[in-house]
Parts: structure tokens; sequence; C-alpha cells
């Protein structure tokens, strides 16, 4: 039975904003742009800015000081199941706290994503010694090749432990500011040194030791098993010792460039091609774009986010002499208000936009994500093909479906059902609609950073799945 419920106290709350990571990173020096770059982190397996696992567990902490005494504080495990993002609201819920143990959880609506166990002892064991390092934390996250993690040790100095004991100062009163400075230094260890740029963290197991003095962090790889990407540290710091363990998360996709698509495509293949892309800034859009464009065809690509990286695949065509016009789209938003400027009268539509399909759920079913599915899939596309048809004579609609409605995986349930639901759509829609016609292809996993995954898995290259799509749509028009 929970001791606590955050259901009653505000003070077991916690909504992550921005300066909660400016203030963690500057504490820390763990500047990985997976926290702090929202660019980069759209990049990740995450989609978006995580916060630092470390922060969480120890705000967590920090909400338990407040009731329960941590002063005899021994042992930590910690457990790092989902990432929590910046502008989660999150909860702490201790669900065990008595005098030799306490065990509590940090959820995001009710979804589990930090456990820590804690056990309490009278007293603590002897530290190693840590020799004064003299390396500094670097400005940026150092760059880590997999084949040279195995043996890998230093040590480096911790920042002034002032600022992290700002962030947690009733745990730091309890068990001391240069054990709470380690544990941050570990966040450090992990985001900054191994393995660095391209990394996630997965695990602590700390034990705080009988001596809490020095200013330095040594470590040394203990395992590294490259077919899971795992690495496994040990640390020694200012009254701590931990086993850390993290993954080498996949580095961003690079996406195949116009010179590479252009010697796949004749130079005036798809000259009478006029094509709307929604979500052409990145994955098989851009891939789609630029394959028209290098075939003569005139391209416009939207974007919900990333101007930048939408304006980079522009600036790509047009520099090898294509046209492409950047428009911003949300698909959650009516259409005409948005297309107004679009200079193109589409004889084709790919319809590429996507929330974020892996989350975490609280139910197997959840209605709202639900609608916001078939906002995206149905009636985006809908609206966007009698849109198309408004501006021209014809239209040939691509629809973009999931071999994961062969598989129906419990996580993706409300993404399946949509998809479902669109192939329905689409085929009706070509039926009943004049001069429409629509393609709706289940395609399979795709090399993209939408679709990366920790552990490899095979995927497909986008321009040998979109090339002789392109070629289908551009024989109906």
């Amino acid at each position: 039975m929970d001791h606590a419920s955050p259901d009653c106290d505000p003070a077991m709350m916690r909504v992550w904003t921005e300066a909660h990571q400016i203030a963690f990173a500057r504490a820390t020096g763990d500047v990985n742009p997976m926290h702090m770059d929202a660019w980069v982190a759209r990049r990740t397996l995450a989609g978006e800015r995580v916060v630092h696992g470390v922060h969480a567990a120890l705000w967590a902490l920090e909400t338990c000081a407040a009731l329960h005494p941590l002063k005899q504080l021994a042992t930590l495990q910690m457990r790092f199941e989902r990432f929590v993002l910046v502008g989660d609201r999150t909860a702490v819920t201790i669900h065990e706290a008595g005098a030799q143990q306490m065990r509590l959880s940090l959820s995001v609506d009710g979804v589990r994503a930090l456990t820590i166990q804690a056990a309490f002892a009278a007293e603590r064991p002897p530290a190693k010694p840590v020799e004064a390092a003299q390396a500094a934390i670097p400005a940026e996250p150092i760059v880590v090749d997999p084949a040279a993690i195995s043996g890998l040790a230093g040590a480096f100095r911790l920042p002034n432990p002032e600022a992290v004991v700002a962030l947690a100062p009733r745990l730091a009163q309890a068990i001391g500011p240069n054990r709470v400075a380690a544990l941050g230094g570990l966040s450090t260890l992990i985001g900054m040194f191994v393995p660095g740029l391209h990394s996630i963290l997965s695990k602590i197991d700390a034990t705080l030791t009988g001596q809490a003095d020095g200013s330095s962090l040594s470590y040394a790889v203990k395992r590294f098993q490259p077919m899971l990407q795992s690495v496994t540290l040990e640390a020694e710091g200012p009254g701590l010792a931990a086993r850390v363990e993290g993954f080498v998360r996949p580095r961003p996709v690079e996406q195949e460039t116009l010179r590479d698509l252009a010697a796949l495509v004749q130079p005036a293949v798809f000259s009478d091609v006029s094509a709307l892309i929604v979500g052409g800034s990145r994955g098989l859009g851009a891939t789609t774009a630029k394959l028209i464009a290098a075939g003569g065809g005139a391209v416009c690509i939207t974007y919900a986010s990333g101007a930048d990286e939408a304006e980079a695949v522009a600036q790509e065509i047009r520099d090898g002499g294509g046209r492409c016009q950047v428009i911003q789209y949300d698909a959650a938003r009516p259409v005409a208000e948005q297309l107004g400027s679009l200079e193109i009268a589409p004889t084709q539509l790919y319809h590429f936009a996507t929330p974020r399909i892996f989350r975490q759920k609280r139910a197997l079913l959840e209605p709202a994500c639900l609608e916001e599915m078939m906002r995206i899939y149905n009636y985006a596309f809908y609206e966007l093909s009698l849109f198309c048809l408004g501006r021209g004579n014809s239209l040939a609609a691509f629809y973009p479906s999931t071999t994961a409605i062969d598989e129906a995986p419990r996580d993706t349930l409300e993404y399946v059902m949509a998809k479902t639901a669109g192939e329905t759509l689409a085929a009706t829609m070509a039926r009943t609609i004049p001069n429409l016609t629509t393609v709706i292809e289940r395609l399979p996993r795709v090399r993209t950073d939408q679709t990366a995954t920790i552990f490899p898995v095979p995927a497909a290259a986008p321009s040998a799945l979109m090339l002789p799509i392109i070629r289908r749509m551009s024989s109906l028009t």
C-alpha cells in the first residue's frame, strides 16, 4: 500500500521546464544535446528533449527527504525505465518507507518512468581513494567510437557542489553536498564522457561510502556488449561508489542526398509532376521530394516543426536546379487556412504527417491518443485530398500504411487502428470522389530517425521503397 499519494500533495508533483534543464546542466556540466537542443533531440529515439534522468531521481529523493529521514541512506538502486520529456507532468509515489528500506517511483501521467529502491544502514563502508583529477568536463560531449569503448577509464573534476545542492537542499543536508554532487556527476559521466554524445542512461546502483571528501569522479568501463550496445561502468567519487549502465543510442540517420538520388532517375521523368509532400522535411518525405525534383518535378514540402530541416531540404533541391516551396503545416489544424500560399496545383499528394507513435500509455486503449491519430491519419488526409482537387483537375494521393497492422503490437494499438481506418477511407475516396485515385501501400520498417531502435533491426532505405511508388503515382496522373 502506498504511504503517500501525489494526488493530495502538490509538493510531490512537477512539470519539467526549460529552467529545470538549464539549472541541472549548469550544475553538472551535462549539456548533452539530447537534453538541451530541440533540433538534435528531435532526431533521437525520444523525439523531443529529455529530462536528465539523474535530475529526475534527485528531485524524487528531495521530495521524499521532506517526509522521511534520509541521513542513514546507504544504497540506491535507480532504474530509468522511460523517457521523461520537457513539459511532462511527473508525480512521485512512495510505495514503502521503513527503517531499513524505501521504495518509490516517478510516473508521467500514471506511467512509471523511474523506480528507486533505497536501503538504510547505521554505518557506511570505507571509500576507495580517488586521486584529484586534472581533466575538466568538456564543453561538448565526447564522440566515442563503440569499437573503442571497452577498457576506457579516466577521471574528471566535479563542478562546485553549490549549484547541485540548490536543486536538492534537503537531500544534501541529509547525505552531504559532495555526495549529491557525485550523484550529479554520474549524469555527466554518461552524457559527456562514456558513451558520451550518443548515450542513454539505464541503471545506477550506488553505495554511499564513509568518506565524502574530494572533488573528482573516476570511472572505468567494465563491460561493453556490442550486440546490445550496452555499457557498464564503475565509478568512484566523494562518498560514493557506483555501478552505472547505459546504452549507445543510434546515431541520427543520414538522409540520402539529392546527388545520390539523382543517379536513380532520368532527368525529366517526373517533369509533369507537381507534388505536395506533407511531412517533407525528413525521412520518407524528404526522399520523395528529392526524387521527384531530381526527375524534373515541382514540389512543395510541409513541416510541423523543424523549419531549419525543411529549408535545408528545399535549398538542396534548389541548388540542384529543382523547384521547391516550403510551408508550415499542422495536420491537427484546418487545411485551407494554412496552405493558402501554395504555389503549385498538385497532381500528386504524399501524406507523411505523423505524431509520435511510441508513447507512454496507461491503458491498452487511450481514446485521446486514438482521436489524435485519427485526426492526422484520416481527417487530414481527406481534407488535403479535397483541397488539392480544388486546385487542379485530378489528383493521385498516396496513403502510407504500415505492416504493423499485421503484427498489431499492443503499445501502438491506436496507431494501428487509425492506419487500418485510413486504408478503408483512402479506398472509399477513390471509388466515390471523381478525378481522385489513391495508392495505398503497407510499408515495412524504413531506415529513418523515427524508426531507429537501440538494438539493430533490419530497415529498408527510403529510396528503395518510394521510387516504385512515385513511378506508379505518375502513371496515374
